[in-house]
């Protein structure tokens, strides 16, 4: 199913990929081995912090350091990865011995393609300015490419952070972080 190609996979929590043949010099997901359309690792972490706090107590503050572990990715990354979302509205962060980052807005309301388009930038697949290409201003191949990426984000856009909570992902999530579904309060000891 072509929706689930956007989804986390709930075993590894990795992302899986999407196939896209020739999709040489993009920088908004870029070709991996296999030719696979991958999202940058910036993206990847920031989705995963994401889910990771809307599966969290809601309105809990919850530490960088935790969702590293949690996730077995650099602490470096993620505090980068926290400090570009709370930027960009999706969450909050506070300094302290109490701090840490939550969620800024409610999990129904973080649109899934909204974060990916500002995290990846639109019309990035390709790059016409690089080279001096000759054929820019006369190639299809950039306006197909913009209109594939444009129908990715707005099929990703479908879904919300709610969405996903709402799969076997949010329960996979609440697993790792040691929270039902329906808690109330802080996770036991």
């Amino acid at each position: 199913m072509a929706n689930e190609a956007f989804f986390p996979d709930p075993p590894a929590m990795g992302y899986r990929r999407i196939p896209l043949s020739g999709s040489e010099g993009a920088r908004a997901a870029s070709p991996g081995e296999d030719g696979a359309l991958r999202l940058s690792l910036y993206t990847d972490l920031s989705l995963r912090l994401l889910l990771y706090l809307g599966a969290a107590e809601a309105g809990a503050w919850t530490t960088t350091p935790a969702v590293a572990r949690t996730f077995g990715v650099s602490l470096n990354h993620l505090q980068k990865v926290a400090r570009g979302l709370t930027a960009s509205g999706y969450i909050e962060a506070r300094q302290g011995r109490a701090g840490g980052v939550r969620l800024a807005r409610p999990p129904a309301e973080v649109r899934l393609g909204a974060v990916v388009a500002e995290l990846e930038g639109l019309g990035c697949l390709t790059e016409c300015g690089r080279g001096p290409c000759p054929l820019a201003g006369r190639c299809l191949l950039k306006s197909a490419l913009d209109a594939a990426e444009r129908g990715f984000i707005r099929e990703l856009d479908r879904f919300t952070l709610a969405d996903v909570l709402a799969s076997p992902t949010g329960a996979a999530l609440r697993a790792l972080i040691g929270r039902a579904p329906d808690d109330a309060g802080p996770a036991p000891p």
